[in-house]
């Protein structure tokens, strides 16, 4: 029943464990979990994660990029000063190469006497789109960007433009250049595609919408549904290499000095790229700054070849952390604790690899948040089994509190931490106190079990108290009997005397029991004490081993204890002779004791300083 009850006990606290420890890292999770999603620290940390799965590839080879470079600024000289006869030119030479559409990421904001010449060409053309600009923007109200003014080409260029597309660029809190806002609207509310867009539906027939319909997140155009967030940005697909685009300097479209089979049936995309220009970016590949009109073109890409990219919503990600704290929280405490760092590496790997294999099908889950839930929890869970540990390890050194003294469960556990804990002792002086009850074998028999037990308890608890307040450690129990030892395990200078002060204040406490529990009925307690060479060590077998002290003195001590009558307090000659400056005693008749051929001097103690 005992054994039953204490395996219960054992289960039950190992299971108050687990739960804790699953409490405390759901704690944790989902404090994490709050963090992230509402808070969403270290946002650019993530975005740059997000940023090393693009590989670069081979952009589409329908789109040619027409650069205003240092060469074309050299020829023709300072850009505020030329006359728009050279855009007449380049457009009319474009035309007679067949380009498909022609779109200038260039505002033409001012009046030029060249603008009937340019409005002609670009008439004649009937494929050029121009650009136009968003100013003095309005908080951001949803699903769309708003603007109070709009700059828009000089009415003479507009008219015969197909479309217009603003070429707003908005960076990330980086600094970066991840996204495109498809559609922008005035303060009247009227909408504008971007460039990028603009030039795609001027490059399919009939593809002009009289409106823009965005539903659950999608632009509907274009035979495409295009994914956007909630202000109607789309996530630019930078997985091609610039370097891969088709690339012509302005200067030779007007000189006529090109290839016209490199722009025939294509859309060709005009803008700055000489040094020193404004219209530069910071993008996810690459370490300088690029030309807007490359981003752009690869916002054009990713449109035409349908390559686009999904973010996960704050709702996924948030489902994703949810689970993720909810398996290991569940898991972690009821595994040992490499299987735990086994559950951790697979969840981090299955993750990992899940970020791969969905970012390729244009879908980008959140690495940085979930990925560091792990990590987070994985300290979280090793913490916890440090501080299980220790819980562990002061239950055991109190459970054997119970059994044995507290000095010996610290020596059995310091041996047992250093690989030491073997059979085995060492000599040295103990003072020992044998303790037992006159008469117990009479009172045993008129008392109930119960009783016995209870009074055994009441009154050994007596002089365990005083052993211990005068630093001695309890042995063993054996039925009524106590042994108590002194400079074992530890070093104490006056043993002798601690332990005959224990002794005294254990007799006087015992004999004011009754006055104070007049219920308790009178017992008489002998007391023997001694001091000599002993062996102090661990003493047993392979499988059960208990530190005690064996010797001469040991045994004398327990025959001195068993001619002593109730109440008394007797003590061997080595006692006597070490604490001899602190005590007043009474020497009785040498004593005759079994296995000692000479009968020994043997003192009464009357009181202890």
């Amino acid at each position: 029943m005992e054994t039953e009850r204490n395996t219960g006990k054992t289960k039950s606290r190992r299971k108050t464990k687990s739960i804790y420890h699953t409490m405390v890292l759901l704690a944790i999770g989902c404090i994490f979990t709050i963090i992230a999603t509402l808070v969403q620290p270290f946002n650019s940390t993530s975005l740059w994660l997000s940023d090393q799965l693009f590989e670069s590839g081979s952009p589409s080879p329908n789109i040619v990029i027409v650069g205003i470079d240092n060469d074309t600024l050299e020829t023709y000289g300072k850009w505020s000063e030329w006359p728009r006869s050279l855009h007449a030119q380049a457009i009319a030479n474009l035309k007679e190469a067949k380009a498909n559409v022609i779109g200038y990421d260039v505002l033409f904001v001012d009046d030029s006497s060249d603008d009937p010449v340019l409005s002609a060409a670009m008439e004649a053309a009937d494929n050029v789109v121009l650009a136009s600009a968003g100013a003095n923007p309005q908080p951001l109200i949803k699903p769309f960007a708003t603007y109070n003014d709009f700059l828009f080409p000089v009415d003479l260029l507009r008219q015969v433009s197909q479309i217009t597309g603003h070429v707003n660029i908005e960076a990330d809190r980086d600094g970066k250049v991840r996204r495109v806002s498809l559609l922008e609207r005035d303060s009247s509310g009227n909408l504008y595609p971007s460039f990028s867009l603009a030039v795609l539906l001027s490059h399919f027939p009939n593809s002009i919408p009289e409106q823009y319909i965005v539903q659950d997140k999608e632009l509907h155009i274009l035979d495409r549904e295009i994914p956007v967030d909630s202000a109607s940005r789309m996530r630019i697909n930078y997985g091609i290499d610039f370097g891969g685009f088709d690339y012509v300097s302005y200067g030779d479209i007007i000189g006529d000095n090109f290839d016209h089979s490199l722009v025939k049936n294509k859309i060709v995309l005009i803008g700055m790229t000489a040094t020193g220009e404004l219209d530069v970016w910071a993008v996810p590949t690459t370490s300088g700054k690029t030309p807007g009109v490359f981003i752009h073109a690869t916002a054009a890409d990713t449109i035409l070849r349908e390559r686009f990219l999904t973010e996960a919503s704050e709702i996924i990600t948030l489902l994703i952390l949810l689970l993720l704290v909810g398996i290991i929280a569940f898991a972690l405490p009821f595994l040992k604790l490499r299987w735990g760092i086994l559950l951790l590496s697979a969840l981090f790997i299955v993750y990992g690899a899940s970020i791969f294999i969905s970012f390729d099908t244009g879908y980008i889950l959140n690495i940085l948040y979930p990925l560091s839930l792990v990590g987070v929890l994985f300290i979280a869970n090793v913490i916890c089994l440090i501080v299980i540990g220790q819980s562990d390890k002061r239950f055991v050194s109190d459970l054997f509190g119970r059994y044995v003294s507290p000095q010996v469960a610290r020596e059995i556990l310091g041996l047992a931490d250093n690989g030491q804990l073997n059979l085995g002792g060492e000599t040295r002086e103990v003072t020992v106190i044998f303790a037992d009850i006159r008469h117990f074998t009479q009172m045993s028999e008129q008392m109930p079990p119960e009783s016995i037990v209870s009074m055994l308890n009441e009154h050994l608890s007596i002089i365990i108290d005083r052993v211990l307040q005068n630093g001695g450690m309890v042995n063993k129990f054996a039925g009524d009997n106590i042994m108590a030892v002194w400079n074992a395990p530890e070093i104490q200078e006056d043993h002798a005397r601690l332990a005959v002060k224990a002794a005294m204040e254990a007799q006087q406490a015992l004999m004011a029991l009754p006055q104070s529990d007049p219920s308790l009925p009178r017992v008489q307690f002998g007391i023997g004490i001694n001091t000599g060479k002993a062996i102090a060590g661990n003493v047993g077998s392979a499988g059960r081993v208990e530190y005690t002290v064996i010797g001469d003195s040991v045994n004398l001590a327990s025959r001195i204890c068993s001619n002593t009558p109730g109440d008394e307090t007797w003590i061997g000659p080595e006692t006597y002779r070490q604490a001899q400056e602190h005590l007043e005693v009474q020497e009785l008749e040498a004593q005759t004791f079994k296995g000692k051929a000479e009968p020994v001097k043997v003192y009464r103690v009357i009181t202890c300083k």
